[in-house]
């Protein structure tokens, strides 16, 4: 949650007394939300565990620590980067080397959840194709949003992979957030033309800087039988309307799967 307006005792007050495992490469920022958590009175321990997500290397690393340091892994919220190997592959990574503790905590607690983030800039992703399999190493140099239909495709596998993962292990809740836009330093960074298109295309929906983070809260806490498995939820817990074929696609989604295990089987050892 580095970045937005987090406040543990306001926003998930039964996290109080738990352990929260915070990943990333950036270490101010996960000091800050560090800081942030033990300055409440909740009694939360919160650790941060070196991960860059750009090296699979330390994807893989971070979680073999996980899986060795910890007996019990409730929640995995995967949410960070713009590119489609950050997005997807790193995000991948980390669930598949820490199923096997998130099946564990679900046989012997009742329950684990995979909260994937996915966005509904997906309906940008390729029209013909939704991901674009041969050409995933490459720049996909497109003409028009190039930078946009490439960001797409990896919010579009966010949410797939997501469906996917709900389906082959039912006994792991796994639900799909749509942050919807907020000004957060991902969009204030953005130069003028593409400021315009997040603008332009979420008239009405902006969010404040505090409530960035509201869909993944809402997802962490909402009862089980109050959510649908695998279903892409908008601020806050809005079931989405927001599909194109590509989402609720079951070829897309064993295929993405496929190619997925392909790419991670180096590290799955």
């Amino acid at each position: 949650m580095a970045g937005l307006d987090f406040n543990l005792e306001r926003d998930v007050p039964e996290l109080t007394g738990k352990n929260i495992l915070i990943t990333g490469d950036l270490h101010h920022r996960a000091q800050q939300v560090i800081t942030n958590i033990k300055s409440t009175r909740t009694q939360t321990e919160a650790v941060r565990i070196r991960c860059d997500h750009a090296n699979l290397a330390s994807v893989k690393e971070a979680a073999e620590t996980i899986f060795a340091n910890e007996s019990r892994l409730s929640v995995l919220v995967t949410n960070a980067g713009l590119q489609f190997a950050i997005n997807h592959v790193a995000h991948a990574l980390l669930i598949r080397k820490l199923l096997g503790l998130l099946r564990k905590t679900a046989e012997e607690h009742g329950g684990a959840r995979i909260i994937p983030v996915s966005s509904l800039a997906l309906v940008l992703a390729p029209r013909g194709h939704g991901v674009v399999f041969d050409d995933l190493k490459t720049t996909q140099p497109y003409w028009v949003l190039g930078k946009w239909q490439r960001y797409a495709q990896s919010k579009l596998a966010n949410l797939i992979y997501g469906r996917e993962l709900s389906r082959r292990y039912p006994e792991i809740l796994t639900l799909v957030a749509d942050p919807g836009p907020s000004n957060t330093g991902l969009v204030s960074s953005l130069g003028f033309f593409d400021k315009m298109i997040v603008y332009l295309g979420n008239i009405n929906r902006f969010l404040e800087p505090d409530q960035g983070h509201w869909s993944q809260v809402w997802l962490v806490g909402v009862p089980k039988d109050q959510a649908k498995p695998g279903e892409l939820y908008e601020p806050v817990g809005k079931p989405s309307d927001g599909y194109t074929h590509w989402c609720l696609d079951s070829k897309l989604a064993a295929r993405l799967w496929e190619w997925t295990e392909e790419e991670l089987k180096p590290w799955l050892t």
